[in-house]
């Protein structure tokens, strides 16, 4: 029962404080007591609707109302202003509702008046329900007299109230504790509180505190306890239907008592807008004014569909539809199929098997039978894969009691697991379990938990990390991988140095480990349910935004700086050691939207003069006339701005040099005639730039020329890798990029002098890697120069990954073999 003051009082003003906008700006808000101290009501009740049990129920008492309605009055009168506004029932999203409508009101309360409304009409709805947990919490500000001087006093509201076992609290608004004292206090509100104290002291079980310490409590992570069910089993030591007259059966009892907790379950909502329900419950188009959009949930559907294949091509159709599509979206789906045409198939290799009737199940009994035995010392925690459980024995059964503390009793002392084979029920699947013996002084038992079976269990091995071998399989001692004696001391202490045992203080001082299992909570489940808790209790989410998360769910995020503090200097140390460096990382370049240029990335055979109709002559002497006069333009500002720079180190010998030389390469001119130089002007041919090596930010080969760039950095002979890593990037790059098959054969070449350069330099893994990589992107769909994979696979096994045999020549190592070779580059 939440008993509520309402009394004008209630309505005074406060401000409280907002979670911080998008940039950080403190906000705040200003409400009332009744809204601030209802948020406490609001939270525990939505907390009742998130459990859904059936015997959570509540009502709502409130004082200080205009009106009286409650049984108390209609039976013996008196008892004005209080009001039952909420009967005893099990609260739904509706009851949030009303008490959101709730405000103060213009008539003084006395909160006694609500507290014995509230005892008696609990009374008559539990009536003679002894089992039902009663509880009863007051909020109010203590602002307004109490009647403590009748005939029976308060003394018998707290008798009635210790009779029933009634669990109370009382929440006051402002109330002090030990982190506020309330300034400016009433002397009413300080003689009511101390009142308040009295009442909770002469309670067997009361609670009294601020409305401030209330509400921090509703975000204390609250752990969901369930009572599990306890199911019966059999318990069998030894073959009971061979030897009987040797084996052992006995009854016993399976109880889980550790469970996986899941996060709010969520529902999916789309908007309709536009759009209203007509008589038969259909979704019609609204013609009316324009209505504010509506959300409803979705509903999941299956349908099975056969997926069609196209003759001309292995893969089946694609199923993306667009709007503006004229085929009809079931065709191109495929065929519909019926629930009731369905049959169950197994796969076998590449195709499926149809059983019409299914694999009969393989017979089982249900019970726990004792296959084996483990010493302690040989399990691995690993194995477990499920929650635990308590197996017991049948508190019914005398022999089962003897039995199961006997065989617990042996197996703790030979200090021995028990591997079993656990059916919970006929014919069901069987699986294997292994138990822990436990010897407590009130009974013996057994704790179970799931392992895998033999099939189940893979074994993976990895590289040692402090041993490695070279080519001719001897040991190396030193190699900048491999830990020196220096850098594991280093590393030992700057380990011991962050040990959590001993971080933390307890209660006597003694030092203590820093994380409590039993102290830490999921932050996401917690966090969620809190956000929906109070998005449920507050009429505007942008006007009320979710508290921060309660101090207890986050404590644990960071390191205690204790802990940080006394391991520098062993990490500096560790550090200094190691010669630990900073690896640049390796930046990504970066395409200016808007910008972009017609010659980049172009193959060095392809000429715009040529394109554009200019001969050698055209070249060697300057244009005149319309399309004269920008050369002679560009070279005249060209030379004003050296003289401005004051820059004149290159002469235009020197940049005539790459120009004549780059103009040997252009072929046969087109059929266009030159045009006549300009009166006064000799034959003097327009210098030209370099043209760009277009090389990436973090790379050593440029998209330009990359087959020059890739034998330039090889020369030097310390790059090697490096080049190999950026030359595939490149090669990528230049085939997504090429205009249709204008790159492919200077593709080609680059992936050629690759491959060798990976084979003789022993760098295998880098090239098959690249291939493996470029193949699947060549592969996709969204590809956009997809055929170029075909010219690969003609060329063949020449260009396809490295095989055991060939890095074997060259005293390299591949993991491929000849066969996987051939098979990789002739699979499609």
């Amino acid at each position: 029962m939440f008993v509520v003051d309402v009394s004008p009082s209630m309505g005074k003003k406060r401000t409280i404080e907002l979670p911080p906008d998008e940039k950080g700006k403190p906000r705040f808000k200003e409400i009332t007591n009744l809204e601030w101290a209802m948020q406490y009501v609001l939270l525990k009740i939505q907390e009742m609707i998130f459990n859904g049990r059936k015997t959570d129920q509540c009502g709502v008492i409130l004082f200080g109302t205009e009106e009286t309605q409650n049984t108390v009055n209609e039976a013996h009168g008196g008892y004005e202003h209080v009001t039952e506004c909420i009967p005893i029932a099990q609260p739904l999203n509706s009851t949030i509702s009303q008490l959101l409508e709730v405000k103060p009101g213009t008539v003084k309360g006395d909160p006694l008046d609500g507290i014995i409304v509230a005892i008696q009409t609990q009374d008559e709805y539990l009536g003679k329900k002894a089992s039902w947990t009663r509880k009863l919490v007051l909020v109010t500000d203590a602002e307004n007299p109490l009647n403590v001087d009748d005939s029976d006093g308060w003394e018998g509201t707290a008798q009635k109230l210790n009779d029933l076992h009634i669990e109370t609290k009382i929440i006051g608004v402002d109330f002090d504790y030990e982190d506020f004292q309330e300034k400016n206090k009433s002397a009413l509100k300080s003689e009511n509180e101390k009142f308040y104290h009295q009442l909770s002291e002469s309670l067997d079980n009361c609670l009294i505190g601020s409305c401030a310490q209330a509400l921090q409590d509703c975000a204390y992570p609250d752990v969901k306890t369930v009572k599990p069910a306890v199911r019966s089993t059999i318990f069998r030591i030894g073959d009971t239907e061979v030897l009987h007259e040797e084996a052992i059966e006995f009854s016993a009892v399976v109880v889980k008592v550790t469970a996986k907790a899941y996060s709010v379950g969520l529902k999916r909502f789309a908007k309709r807008e536009g759009s209203r329900r007509d008589h038969d419950g259909d979704h019609v188009m609204d013609e009316g004014p324009k209505r504010p959009p509506t959300y409803a949930p979705l509903e999941r559907r299956t349908e099975h569909f056969v997926k069609l294949q196209n003759s001309a091509q292995e893969e089946p159709v694609k199923q993306d539809l667009d709007e503006d599509d004229d085929e009809d979206p079931q065709k191109q789906r495929g065929e519909h199929v019926d629930q009731e045409d369905l049959v169950p198939a197994y796969r076998y290799g590449s195709s499926y098997v149809p059983i019409q009737g299914g694999f009969d199940k393989f017979p089982t009994k249900v019970g726990i039978e004792v296959l084996g035995f483990l010493h302690a010392s040989k399990f691995n925690r690993s194995f477990l894969m499920s929650e635990m459980y308590w197996l017991g024995p049948d508190p019914k059964s005398a022999k089962s009691q003897v039995s199961l503390s006997s065989f617990v009793r042996a197996m703790n002392i030979k200090d021995v697991y028990a591997i079993v084979r656990w059916v919970h029920q006929n014919d069901a699947d069987a699986k294997m379990a292994i138990c822990y013996p436990v010897v407590d002084k009130d009974t013996d038992y057994l704790f179970m938990a799931r392992v895998p079976f033999a099939e189940d269990f893979r074994k993976y091995t990895f590289p040692s990390l402090d041993t490695l071998y070279n080519k001719k399989g001897e040991k190396i001692e030193k190699h900048p991988l491999l830990p020196t004696d220096a850098v594991q001391t280093a590393m030992d202490k700057w380990v011991d140095k962050m040990d959590l045992m001993d971080a933390a203080v307890n209660e006597e001082g003694d030092p203590c480990p820093w994380f409590d299992i039993n102290d830490s909570f999921h932050p996401s489940i917690h966090r969620l349910k809190q956000a929906l808790a109070h998005a449920a209790v507050v009429p505007d989410i942008s006007e009320h935004p979710v508290p921060p998360p309660h101090p207890e769910l986050t404590k644990y995020f960071e390191t205690p700086s204790e802990v940080l503090e006394r391991s520098q200097k062993a990490l500096q140390k560790l550090k200094s050691v190691a010669d630990v460096k900073i690896v640049p990382p390796k930046s990504v370049a970066k395409k200016k939207k808007g910008i972009l240029d017609a010659t980049e990335h172009i193959g060095p055979e392809f000429s715009v003069e040529n394109l554009l109709g200019e001969s050698e002559e055209a070249d060697e002497e300057t244009n005149s006339g319309p399309l004269g006069q920008p050369s002679s333009v560009s070279a005249k500002s060209k030379e004003k701005k050296m003289d401005l720079d004051g820059d004149l180190s290159a002469t235009d010998e020197e940049e005539q040099a790459p120009a004549a030389a780059k103009a040997k390469h252009r072929g046969p001119p087109l059929p266009t005639p030159a045009l006549s130089p300009p009166k006064g002007k000799g034959k003097k041919k327009e210098s030209r730039p370099v043209k760009d090596k277009d090389i990436r930010p973090g790379r050593i080969i440029g998209n330009a020329d990359p087959l020059e760039d890739f034998r330039e950095n090889l020369s030097r002979g310390d790059v090697v890798s490096k080049a190999l890593e950026d030359m595939g990037d490149v090669i990528m790059e230049i085939v997504a990029e090429s205009f249709s098959s204008q790159r492919y054969d200077e593709a080609i070449e680059c992936m050629k002098a690759m491959r060798q350069t990976a084979l003789e330099e022993d760098d295998v893994e880098i090239w098959n890697g690249f291939l493996q990589e470029f193949k699947k992107k060549c592969r996709n769909r969204s590809f956009k120069n997809r055929d170029f994979w075909e010219r690969v696979k003609a060329i063949g096994r020449k260009i396809s990954l490295i095989s055991d045999n060939e890095a074997d020549e060259h005293d390299g190592y591949s993991t491929f073999t000849e066969r996987q070779v051939a098979q990789f580059i002739n699979e499609s």
